[in-house]
This record gives structure tokens, sequence and C-alpha cells, in this order.
């Protein structure tokens, strides 16, 4: 029966091992409990190849230890805005549906205009008035005593309406509301009919530029830098790793912006690791054909590399 050739990796680890083991303690094993244990051929073959096997893990392992900093704390985010109008009014028409895809100054929604026509009117009309008592003054180069505090108060009446007039025209404006930024619309809250108020949440936007907020425990950072090569995979698209950068380090733990940081002067401290947040870059040649597939929020797992 012929026999098999032994891989060159094979060989490769067992030259490697050899040189790794030195005789003397080779002997020492020999001699010891452990040596005297007689084997057969075949556990000896699955000795050896168990020994590579677990050779060849121990790099693996070391490599990443060693050359890679990882962490599963990691999500994908994307800017997010609120749309809400900046006057009250009666919605008139919704021109956007969940999920749709928008580009900036896309109108969203349309409030009841009539009332801010009628107040321009009359903001026009006392700007016209106010334009025309100052008129009267045209031509008086040397104004009499009697004269100089009413030409004042036109001149201040006049600015006054002008103000006015362009405070109404804006009010005018804002009856339409459109979009802030490219995104897609989520979480849509408003239904024609409605009356809303300033500052109430109508809509939210969502760029379609993610990034990855990774959460690194502070002993994992003492090597990064902007620049540095990641590796990152996303649960939902399982078999791909995209390609990004190491953005940027916050200047801030997690709990450092927390609504309520713990004030560790009072009563008994333990020690916790703190997690620092870490903004990555997606690679844009990398991502292309899977923008619509990170979602904000979604889990990713990251691998920085460190040297």
């Amino acid at each position: 029966m012929s026999s098999v050739a032994t891989p060159q990796w094979a060989q490769t680890f067992r030259s490697l091992s050899d040189k790794l083991i030195s005789p003397a303690f080779k002997e020492k094993i020999k001699q010891s409990p452990l040596g005297k244990i007689n084997l057969n051929p075949k556990q000896k073959k699955i000795a050896k190849w168990g020994g590579i096997a677990a050779l060849l893990l121990i790099s693996i392992a070391s490599y990443n230890i060693f050359f890679f900093e990882s962490t599963d704390d990691a999500f994908v985010k994307a800017h997010l805005h609120t749309v809400s109008p900046r006057i009250i009014g009666t919605v008139v028409e919704v021109m956007v549906q969940d999920n749709q895809h928008v580009k900036k100054g896309d109108v969203l929604v349309r409030l009841d205009k009539r009332d801010y026509e009628v107040q321009v009117k009359a903001a026009q009309a006392r700007y016209g008035k106010s334009h025309r008592d100052l008129g009267r003054f045209k031509g008086f180069e040397n104004l009499g005593p009697s004269e100089r505090p009413v030409f004042d108060q036109y001149q201040s009446d006049a600015l006054v309406t002008e103000a006015e007039l362009q405070k109404a025209q804006l009010q005018l404006e804002y009856t339409t509301i459109v979009a802030p930024e490219d995104g897609k619309i989520g979480k849509r809250n408003v239904e024609t009919g409605e009356l809303v108020q300033p500052g109430q949440p109508l809509m939210a936007l969502i760029e379609e530029d993610p990034w990855i907020e990774a959460n690194f425990k502070e002993n994992q950072i003492r090597h990064f830098k902007p620049g540095q090569k990641v590796e990152i995979k996303v649960d939902a698209i399982p078999g791909k790793s995209f390609l990004g950068r190491l953005d940027s380090v916050s200047p801030g733990s997690g709990s450092t912006f927390s609504l309520l940081p713990p004030d560790n002067a009072t009563g008994n401290f333990t020690k916790i690791v703190q997690r620092i947040p870490v903004k990555i870059v997606f690679d844009k040649e990398d991502m292309k054909g899977y923008e619509d597939k990170l979602i904000s929020g979604m889990s990713t797992e990251v691998s920085v590399r460190i040297h």
C-alpha cells in the first residue's frame, strides 16, 4: 500500500514545532508519566494531527489578539431629522407616505394658507401707508423743530411695517413644509384636517448615508487612530463583510453624555470598565448595492486592524 504524502503546510507546522520545543524539553516529556503512555499507530496519527490543529488555532487566535480589536456592541447609525411645522395651521395635504424616498426641497405637507395670505395683505397695506407718510418729507433738507419729531416717527413706522411685512411673508412660506435633506420618510404621524402646533413632530426623515457607532472598552482604544482599516459584519446581511475605516473617537464615554451621569464621589464605588463610542464609516465603493439594506439601528460586529 502506498503511503499518502504529507501536505506542505503540515510539514511547515511540524518544523515550526521542532524549532519551538527544545530537545531537553522533549526528553523531560519522555521521562514523565505522559511520555510513558504507549499509543498505537492510529492514536499517534490522531495525536499528531490534533497537535497541528491546536497549533493552527493558537496561531489564528494570537493573530486576532495582537492585530485586531473587536466588539459586537456596534450599531448602524444615520442622521435623523424630525419634521415639524414652524407655525400653527390646519393640514390640507400630506404629500408623502411611510418609507418613501424624498429629495431635499420636496414638499412633504401643506397647511391652510388663507389666514396667512390675509396677514400679508394687511402688512402690505401698513407698509404702503407708512412709506407714503414718509414720502411727504422728500425734498425737505432742513426740518424745523416741530417737523423733526414727526419725520422721526414716520421713519420708525416705515421700518416697523417693513419688518412686519417680511414676517408675514415668511409665515406664508412656512405653510409649505419641505424635506430638509435627501432621505427616507419614517414614522409619519400626521393626517389631513389636523391642527398642528409649532414644533409638533409630524414625521421623521433619515438620511441615506449610514455609519457605525461601535462602543469599545476603554482598554481597547489605546492604539486607535483615524484612518485605520475596519472589517464590518452586519447581522442582517450574513456572508458579507464590509470594508470601512475608523473616522474618530468620541471625546467622552457613554456615561458622560447620559441624562443622569453617575456621581462617583458619593457612596460606595465599584469600578466598571467604560465604553467609548467610536465612529466608523463605510467604504463607499464596497457598500454599493446595499444602501437600502443598511438600516439605522441594525446590530453589527466590527474589527479594527491596529497593526
